[in-house]
């Protein structure tokens, strides 16, 4: 029997070679990975942090297809983990007369972050084409000392097309545990499903086509009133903005979500709000990467 669908691995071990860029050090890494997986070259800031784009190079996901994505942080690393294209996700269902319902594209992501390590995952949006179906799980364990910063940007359909949905289906899974050997510790834990039903309630997206979600967890003993400063030069920056943006504050860190007509809007919201996180955490200013797409036409 032919295998039709990608079964991909990408396994990226991260840590701190010591070696002196002036006064800070270097992350560098070891990695294995499969097809579709591709690393493109990695670029370091002055703070010695490793930006590194992942690349899939089969132009997209059908039913069937599995990805699994291990990262491991070791001790005292700085990671800015990035995609140079958005994931597209075909549509599956009616596609096969021997499996007319269709089948998910799966993708499984395993992190694991040390002490004082940091960890910026910042990939390019999700597309679901109509009929599309796509399941995806992030299963992340943090140390006491560590953070972990994720964005999540997902479009249903091809709107500028008039496509919708239909009758595809995102699922999406995110797990955030504290190393803690003794008893769980949990940070955050989140479970979404986007449907044709949810596109269309008005209690739900109300035909807006642009879901996104930034999380940020931060070290444990990090300052409550810096997290409230931040809230509120959020909430400041986007007062009078079009999109719906909510903000929550969680034990350690928050969470925002994104509702709107406009990826590239999407990424001005996050971006912006990427910057106040590392100011706050007196961290460089972030740039924006070349790698991901209409850079030149943002302004920031």
């Amino acid at each position: 029997m032919i295998k039709t669908s990608w079964e991909g691995n990408c396994f990226l071990n991260f840590f701190n070679n010591k070696a002196s860029l002036g006064n800070v050090d270097k992350t560098i890494f070891k990695s294995k990975t499969t097809s579709p997986y591709k690393l493109l070259k990695s670029t370091y800031d002055k703070e010695g942090r490793c930006i590194l784009p992942v690349l899939h190079t089969a132009g997209g996901l059908v039913g069937g297809d599995l990805l699994e994505f291990e990262v491991n942080l070791e001790k005292n690393s700085k990671v800015l983990l990035t995609t140079s294209s958005a994931q597209k996700v075909y549509g599956s269902i009616g596609r096969s007369k021997i499996n007319p319902k269709g089948s998910y594209s799966k993708q499984r992501n395993l992190i694991n972050i040390l002490d004082n390590s940091h960890l910026e995952f910042l990939p390019q949006e999700t597309i679901i084409f109509a009929n599309g179906l796509y399941d995806q799980k992030f299963k992340v364990s943090i140390s006491e000392t560590s953070s972990f910063l994720f964005t999540d940007l997902i479009r249903l359909g091809r709107s500028s097309s008039g496509e919708s949905i239909e009758s595809g289906v995102f699922r999406s899974k995110l797990e955030i545990m504290r190393n803690n050997d003794l008893y769980d510790d949990w940070e955050y834990v989140d479970k979404i499903e986007l449907s044709k039903e949810s596109y269309e309630a008005k209690s739900g997206m109300d035909y807006m086509p642009v879901f996104g979600s930034l999380i940020w967890i931060c070290e444990k003993d990090f300052p409550k009133s810096k997290i409230d400063n931040l809230v509120e030069n959020i909430k400041k920056i986007f007062s009078e903005c079009d999109d719906h943006l909510s903000i929550g504050i969680l034990e350690n860190g928050i969470s925002v979500r994104f509702l709107g007509s406009s990826s590239q809007d999407a990424r001005k919201c996050f971006f912006s709000i990427w910057k106040q996180i590392r100011s706050i955490c007196r961290f460089c200013e972030p740039k924006y990467q070349g790698v991901w797409p209409l850079q030149d036409s943002m302004n920031y």
